[in-house]
This record gives structure tokens, sequence and C-alpha cells, in this order.
């Protein structure tokens, strides 16, 4: 192995976690939070139709990128047919290009990962301490182009697996800077989730962009094998693999954002009213203490403030009487 084959691996891998982390989180959603159970609610207007609205716009935005016409186009539509919920949907005239069928099914993963990085390095400019993740961004993006040029580096597998995790590291570092106690940060989380909803696949999905998936595999696969015994050969792709390992790489980190906030609202949603509002008060207020006494940095605030919600959090849920009834 070398460091390019370790790269390559890397965005092929994340790839398909990404995909498969959207995926798992909608499907959670359905089992753990009753919103998602009632479409057409207010609720879920708020937690998943903006989801939705955006999986079907990705969709559209691959049918303008291929040129293939669209016949209906409704990013959110609540209705019942036979028996399944439509909850929105872009109608096109189907393009005989399997890649350009990729494309379209496969655009809400394009879109997220854009979307994510967007977001991502917008909000760590807005922490005042950490502003420096999108130089890092580049500085990372050309570290890995560069390993090709040194025999020393190029021999370590290990090396590209540091440089990401640290990025992701300072990712982390960076949101958690903002404090529970600014709304940017909640925003941020909400979209982080919303984002993740639309990147899921349905089965449609991935019914119709079967064949290009399987030449994008087959593709990755020898170019994998490729970059195992000819690193060199990175050279006629420069760059690609490399952004799109830090791109994937940085969109796990806003999965795993979108994930803790998708587990605080699960939270709250499975308590009584007024109960549900106990953990965030407490968390919301653990952070304006120690902001205000100056207490640690702003991401151990940050850290300090969720841990107290999940420690008021689990003893509610576990007694009865503030549990929300089922039926």
């Amino acid at each position: 192995m070398n460091a390019y084959f370790m790269i390559v691996l890397l965005a092929i891998v994340l790839f398909f976690v990404v995909w498969g982390l959207g995926w798992f989180l909608e499907r959670l959603s359905h089992l753990t939070l009753q919103t998602t159970r009632n479409p057409g609610s207010r609720a879920w207007y708020l937690l998943v139709g903006p989801g939705v609205a955006l999986h079907e716009s990705s969709h559209a935005l691959g049918c303008i990128f291929t040129g293939t016409p669209i016949v209906e186009f409704k990013p959110i539509n609540v209705s019942v047919q036979g028996d399944q919920v439509v909850l929105g949907y872009v109608r096109y005239q189907n393009p005989p290009s399997h890649f350009k069928r990729a494309i379209i099914n496969l655009a809400p993963v394009g879109v997220s990962l854009v979307l994510l990085t967007a977001f991502a390095l917008i909000a760590t400019y807005l922490a005042p301490e950490y502003t420096g993740i999108g130089g890092e961004a580049l500085n990372l993006l050309f570290g890995l182009i560069s390993l090709k040029t040194d025999p020393t580096l190029l021999a370590n597998p290990a090396l590209p697996v540091i440089q990401i995790a640290n990025f992701v590291y300072s990712f982390f570092t960076a949101i958690a800077g903002l404090t529970v106690i600014n709304p940017i940060f909640w925003i941020i989380a909400f979209f982080a989730m919303t984002i993740m909803f639309s990147n899921a696949p349905s089965d449609v999905d991935i019914e119709n962009a079967s064949v290009g998936l399987k030449a994008i595999i087959i593709f990755d696969v020898i170019w994998l094998g490729l970059a195992a015994v000819f690193p060199e050969v990175g050279w006629l792709l420069p760059g690609l693999f490399e952004l799109l390992a830090m791109l994937f790489a940085l969109a796990l980190g806003f999965a795993v954002v979108a994930y803790g906030f998708f587990i605080m609202i699960t939270g709250m949603s499975h308590l009584r009213t007024p109960f549900n509002i106990i953990p965030f008060i407490a968390c919301i207020a653990t952070g304006a203490v120690m902001s205000y006494y100056n207490v640690g940095t702003p991401a151990f605030q940050t850290v300090a403030s969720l841990v107290v919600f999940a420690v008021v959090m689990l003893p509610l849920l576990y007694t009865k009487a503030f549990r929300v009834k089922r039926n």
C-alpha cells in the first residue's frame, strides 16, 4: 500500500459511508420520531419537509444538468396514492443513457455534499477563535496532492488518514467553538440534519441508478488496483480523489453533528410537555454560566453543556410519569 492508494480508498469508502448514514438516518427517523409518521402536520413540515424539498430539488437539478426534460416538479406534495404516501416528486422523461440516470438519481448526494461543505466553512468562520478551517481545507487538499511528489511520504499509507483525521477534529472544534448559547450553533445543527435527510436515497433512486452505480464501483475498483501498484497514476486525475476524500471527510463530520441533533430532538419528542424543554434549558443555562465566568474554552463549554443535556434527559426518559404515552 501507499499514501495515494489510501486516499483513493478513503474517498470511495467515505462516499458510501456518508450515503449510508443519510439512508440510515431516514429509516431511523421512522422508527423513533413520531413526527415522520405524520406527514402533513406542522411538525413534519418543520423537521422533515425541508429535507424532502431539498431531495426532490436535487433530482430536478440533476435533470437540468443532464438536459433531461422535466414533466412535473413538486418538491413537497403530501398525498396518498394507493397504499403509499407520496411526499414530493419529480417526473421527467427517462433518458436512455444510464450515465444520465445515475447523475439524476445520485444528485442528492452531490448537492448535499456541496451544501454540507458550504455550511461547514461558513459556520466555522462565525466562530471567532477558529476562523482558519477554510485555509486548513485548502492546505489539506494541496498536502494530499503533494504526497505523490515525495517518495518517503508516498510510502506511508497512514499519513493521509492522520491528516484527514486532524482536519475533521479541527472542524469539530470550530463548530463547538460557536457554543450552545449562539443561535447559529443550533441553526447549523438543524441544517445538518435537514441535508442528511435529503441525502437519503429512496428505493427508486437506487434502482434507477443501479447500472450507473455499478459502473462507478467498477471504475473505483480498477483505479484502486492501479493506485496500489502505480501510485503515479494519480497524476492522470490530479486532485480528484484528494478532493473527494477531503469533502466526504468533512461531510462525515457534519453527519455526526446531524445525528447528535437528531438524537436530541428524538429524546425531547418522547417527553411530555413541558418536561421536554427541561434538558434544553439546562443545556443553555450551563453554557451561559460557563461563558459568563469564562470557564474553559468555548469548545469545552459546548461539550460540557451537551453532557448536561444528556444527564438531565436520561432520568426523565426512564421516568414513566414524564414520558409521552404511546398508543
